[in-house]
């Protein structure tokens, strides 16, 4: 470790990471984990699967419709399938069923001979529905990574999040839930080692997706998924979807999960058969992988195109909206519900406020939202769950059912309450100027960026460093590609590149202004060549930033 730059150290001493952390850490082989029985009910859970297997019962996979969902359905099915061979799937449809575990699937799976489900990234609050499965004497056990409230599942329920819950990694995702099952069943029924390695792809993918933090346990299981993906992928159905999306399997980091895999698995739920995504990761045929691959590209290129009218509509109505309160809540007829979440992520990002995109449906609406970090969305929310028919998530994201009838009440109680949080704080909004370290761009090189990648998987709770570059001048401005979204420019020669409303700083800053630029370095390779490059994230005038 002596060889570890100071200017890395400082930034991993700011995050907690001091000498004695450092090598587990920085490791490629980390070793942090915990043990799977820890989980409450865990030992319960795995002595009913065990003994349903015993007794040949049918078991059923009861996913969610995200990429945490699908993915941790995947997992179960592979692992399992070494168990049993009476086992499928069911995964609700985000727009006719919506989030969850509901009664009318209960009595399908029922129907079609189901015995005992297994929920995964699903069913923590399900109190009412497990209580009805139970009555037709169909067995549950509910592994999830929810907030559980006052309104827990009947019996047997996997949950870091649960109170009194003693596992140490409460950022567990739902798949991540679904790997320590699998894990605890095989310390009783030993399954290949291969096997488990194997499913680390998919914890990876759930986790990152699902924007759980890579810290703890999850820092230790997303490097080995990834660690597996660069070797070259154990689910030849995988490697394919990432050679589609346009990037390379031995340069997978967390960010290729981000934008480029998790979107395209999303996609099949958000306006399709989130199931397509379970078929793709579970089939092996070449000709089956690379029909699913299609589909779900073609999905991907649909959303986008929702998402882009959606966005168009929402963003106008957020503009009146925040004339009459801090807390958007948007009403839509005809987007497209499957992209509206999306589109709330995007005008809380753009309003720098909580915002709740509600749908009507005749008499009945879908509300769902995304929050700032300064307003915990799902306390505020679960204050009024008696408005909701069905309502779940946690402090960044939530989604509902409601009658239409409540919006109004529901939009003016939120606004309430949040004027009165800020109240007396001016600057209870403002977003601070954040950086990890200031650095000269002439001391930037490839071997600083080498080593500052060795920070990653990098994502919530352990983000990409963000670097400042202090006064110093931009030049060479040019925009990529068609519009004005993109954009390359230099400052003091060093080469940023922005993503996004380049525009909005070309609207300020012009060639020559001195300024600061934030943002997070990497390495712009071409034709085997490789100089450093900054991706911005913020561009401010030199005099008016305190750093």
């Amino acid at each position: 470790m002596e060889t570890i730059r100071p200017i890395v150290r400082q930034i991993l001493a700011a995050r907690g990471i001091g000498p004695d952390a450092l090598e587990e850490f920085l490791s490629s082989r980390p070793q942090l984990t915990h043990d799977p029985f820890l989980l409450t009910d865990m030992r319960a859970g795995v002595d009913l699967l065990f003994a349903e297997i015993d007794a040949g019962s049918r078991i059923v996979i009861y996913g969610d419709y995200d990429a945490d969902g699908v993915t941790a359905t995947t997992l179960m099915m592979r692992a399992l399938r070494h168990y049993t061979d009476n086992i499928t799937y069911y995964i609700p449809s985000r727009l006719d069923e919506g989030y969850g575990l509901h009664n009318d699937a209960i009595d399908r799976i029922q129907a079609d001979g189901g015995e005992l489900i297994i929920t995964v990234d699903c069913g923590a609050v399900s109190q009412e529905e497990t209580r009805y499965a139970h009555a037709l004497g169909v067995r549950t056990i509910v592994t999830d990574h929810h907030n559980v409230g006052d309104r827990m599942a009947e019996g047997i329920v996997i949950d870091p999040r649960r109170e009194g819950d003693a596992y140490p990694c409460k950022g567990l995702a739902g798949v991540g839930v679904a790997f320590k099952f699998i894990q605890a069943a095989s310390t009783v029924r030993p399954l290949p080692k291969s096997l488990l390695n194997s499913l680390l792809e998919l914890v990876a993918i759930g986790t990152v997706a699902d924007v759980m933090p890579l810290t703890d346990e999850n820092r230790t299981l997303v490097k080995y998924g990834l660690r597996n993906m660069r070797l070259g992928c154990y689910h030849k159905s995988l490697a394919r979807l990432i050679e589609l999306s346009g990037y390379k399997a031995d340069d997978m980091k967390a960010r290729s999960i981000s934008f480029g895999i998790a979107p395209r698995i999303n996609s099949a739920g958000r306006i399709g058969d989130a199931s397509l995504g379970v078929r793709l990761l579970l089939a092996e045929d070449p000709n089956e992988i690379e029909r699913y691959c299609t589909a779900l590209l073609d999905l991907n290129r649909q959303r986008r195109a929702l998402l882009d009218e959606a966005y168009g509509v929402c963003r106008d109505l957020a503009a009146a909206a925040a004339a009459e309160g801090d807390f958007l809540v948007l009403e839509t007829e005809g987007l497209h519900d499957g992209v509206l979440g999306i589109v709330a992520g995007k005008i809380k990002d753009e309003f720098e406020r909580p915002c709740v995109i509600i749908s009507h449906h005749d008499c009945e609406c879908k509300g769902t939202g995304r929050s700032v970090p300064q307003v915990d969305l799902f306390s505020m929310l679960d204050r009024h769950r008696e408005a909701f028919t069905r309502f779940g998530g946690h402090s960044a994201a939530c989604g509902f059912t409601m009658q239409s009838a409540g919006v109004a009440d529901l939009r003016a109680a939120l606004n309430r309450e949040l004027a009165d949080l800020a109240e007396g704080d001016p600057h209870f909004f403002d977003v601070p100027v954040t950086y990890d370290a200031v650095i000269s761009p002439e001391d930037v090189d490839v071997a600083l960026i080498d080593q500052l990648e060795l920070l990653e998987p990098c994502g919530q709770g352990n983000e990409a460093p963000e670097i400042a570059f202090t006064d110093v001048t931009i030049d060479d401005w040019r925009y990529l590609k068609d519009g004005s979204e993109m954009a390359k420019f230099r400052v003091n020669g060093f080469e940023c590149v922005r993503f996004g409303a380049a525009h909005n700083y070309y609207d300020y800053y012009r060639n020559g202004d001195r300024v600061t630029v934030v943002g997070t370095l990497g390495k712009n390779c071409w034709n085997g060549r490789c100089v450093p490059q900054m991706r911005v994230s913020g561009v401010y005038p030199a005099d008016e930033v305190n750093i």
